[in-house]
C-alpha cells in the first residue's frame, strides 16, 4: 500500500481520543496534548478553506450501511498456506513518501537494527490468523449497526459501544472495538490502523487495517472474512500510519493509471526529409 501526503485525522476520532485516551495510545497525557494539537491544525485549515471545500470535508466522514455489499464474498475460513513463506515483495506497509516529522537520535548500529526489528510488524502465521478472525467475527455478532443520529442524535460519533455498555454502532464503532480487543491480544498497536474507504455505492466507510510481514489485512464489519488489502472492493482514501492515532496519510489508488508522458516528436531521418521535399 502506498502512502502519500499526510492527512489530518477525523474530527470525530480526535473527540473520541479526548473522551478516551487510553483506547488512542499508552500515555493518556500525550495523547489528549497530541489531540489539541490536531484541533488546532484542522481550525488553521479550516480558515484557509472556502466554504465549499468545508462543505465537501463534512461529508466525507464514515456513514453507516444498513445492508452488506454483495460484492464482499469469500471462498472458505481456510488458512491461506501462501501466507506461511516469507513475503517475496517488500513490506507493503511502509510509508514511502507520506510526509510525517519524526525524531531523530544517534544510537549504536546494532541497538538501532534490533530496535528496528522489535518495532516491525508481526509475523503472519496461523496463531494470529486465527485471532484475526475471531475477532473480527466476534465483535460483528456483537454490536447491531445503526446509526449515530438514530443512537446518539448526531451525525459523526466515535465510541465503543461493546466497553460503554451499548449494543448498537456504526462503522468506525466496529473498527474501535476489534482495535481494542487485539490489543488486548497482544497484537501490538503498531499493526492496527484505522482506514478510511468508499464502497462501491459511494458511500464513507471505515475498516481496521493490521499490518503483517504479509502485508496489510482488513477486518470489516461488512465481511465474515478477513482479506488482504487489495481484495477489498474499495476506493481506498485515508489511513493511520503505525498505529499513531495522529499520523494519518492519504492512499494513493492501485487501480489509477500514471499520467502518460509527453510525446517527444520524432526526429525526421535525412531519407524522409528529402522525399518530402520532393513532394
Amino acid at each position: 500500500m502506498t502512502l502519500g501526503a499526510t492527512a489530518m485525522p477525523p474530527q470525530a476520532y480526535v473527540a473520541f481520543c479526548e473522551r478516551q485516551p487510553l483506547d488512542c495510545g499508552s500515555d493518556a497525557g500525550q495523547v489528549i496534548a497530541a489531540a489539541a494539537r490536531a484541533d488546532a491544525d484542522r481550525a488553521a485549515l479550516s480558515a484557509l478553506m472556502s466554504p465549499h471545500q468545508l462543505a465537501a470535508a463534512a461529508v466525507s466522514a464514515p456513514a453507516a450501511i444498513s445492508e452488506p455489499d454483495p460484492h464482499l464474498t469469500k471462498a472458505s475460513w481456510a488458512w491461506p498456506t501462501e501466507l506461511l513463506a516469507p513475503a517475496a515483495e517488500p513490506l507493503e506497509a511502509v510509508v514511502r513518501r507520506a510526509d510525517i516529522v519524526t525524531s531523530v537520535a544517534f544510537v549504536d548500529p546494532a541497538t538501532e537494527a534490533h530496535a528496528a526489528q522489535e518495532a516491525g510488524p508481526p509475523a503472519m502465521t496461523p496463531e494470529l490468523w486465527s485471532k484475526l478472525n475471531r475477532i473480527n467475527d466476534r465483535v460483528n455478532r456483537a454490536i447491531l449497526e445503526r446509526t449515530d443520529l438514530d443512537t446518539y442524535g448526531t451525525t459523526d460519533y466515535w465510541t465503543t459501544p461493546l466497553e460503554d455498555g451499548q449494543r448498537y454502532g456504526d462503522c468506525e464503532d466496529f473498527v474501535l472495538e476489534k482495535q481494542r480487543a487485539l490489543i488486548a491480544a497482544g497484537v501490538p498497536r503498531r499493526a492496527l490502523n484505522i482506514a478510511l474507504v468508499t464502497t462501491s455505492r459511494g458511500e464513507g466507510h471505515a475498516v481496521l487495517l493490521v499490518s503483517t510481514r504479509a502485508g496489510d489485512f482488513v477486518l470489516d464489519n461488512m465481511s465474515a472474512w478477513v482479506t488482504p488489502w487489495r481484495q477489498a472492493p474499495y476506493r481506498w482514501r485515508q489511513r493511520q500510519v503505525n498505529g499513531d492515532a495522529f499520523a494519518w496519510a492519504m492512499i494513493e489508488d492501485p487501480t489509477r493509471a500514471p499520467a502518460p508522458a509527453a510525446a517527444e516528436p520524432a526526429m525526421a531521418k535525412p531519407k524522409d526529409l528529402l522525399i518530402a521535399s520532393l513532394r
